[in-house]
């Protein structure tokens, strides 16, 4: 009797309550977001058609590493992934002096497995086997199609801090203008998008 007492007492107490202040001190945790003011740091989408060059898998010059990714060794090579790019090629056959021979253009590359010459990684979403015993001219063995659906498109940049400044904005994905490979920053007057 006196714990149903209590549930009712605490249920008329919760009844009484003035949800509006909730209400108020929540909106005041998130104040709406003023306009971009003008020309601000934005991360542009950077298009490829289906053909071009940039979304060929071919082995390039080399080219620095902004992104590293898992490092894998086959003889005297080791394989480092450049996240959403590709793979860079490196000689170490001298172990003291590691020199970056090529760089292996592999658009949307996350992950990479090694079996025996072949490497197992994704073409965005698609998973392909690649082997290596052609290098330097190094060919598609085998493509499964749609295998990572959700890797389809770049993945937009995370919100980071960049020279003391938080970049908050991007130009809003277009689709229909090809298969985005990478997003660059610009100055960008207005953008549409933000981050929240």
């Amino acid at each position: 009797m006196l714990r149903t007492v209590t549930l009712f007492l605490m249920a008329i107490a919760f009844c009484g309550c003035d949800f509006r202040l909730f209400e108020l001190r929540n909106r005041d945790l998130n104040p709406p977001e003023p306009p971009p003011p003008g020309i601000v740091d934005t991360y542009v989408p950077i298009y490829a058609a289906e053909g071009s060059d940039e979304l060929k898998i071919a082995t390039q010059a080399i080219r620095p590493t902004h992104k590293a990714g898992k490092i894998f060794v086959m003889d005297n090579r080791l394989f480092q992934v450049e996240q959403d790019s590709g793979i860079h090629i490196i000689d170490y056959s001298d172990k003291a002096n590691p020199v970056k021979v090529a760089f292996l253009n592999v658009p949307g590359c996350k992950e990479v497995a090694l079996k025996g010459s072949n490497v197992y990684t994704n073409n965005f979403e698609d998973m392909i086997i690649l082997d290596l015993n052609t290098y330097p001219d190094i060919k598609v063995k085998s493509r499964m199609p749609n295998v990572f659906p959700e890797l389809k498109y770049a993945p937009l940049p995370q919100l980071i801090m960049t020279g003391g400044t938080t970049i908050r904005y991007y130009e809003c994905p277009d689709y229909s203008k090809g298969r985005i490979v990478r997003w660059e920053v610009q100055k960008v007057n207005n953008p549409k998008c933000r981050y929240y």
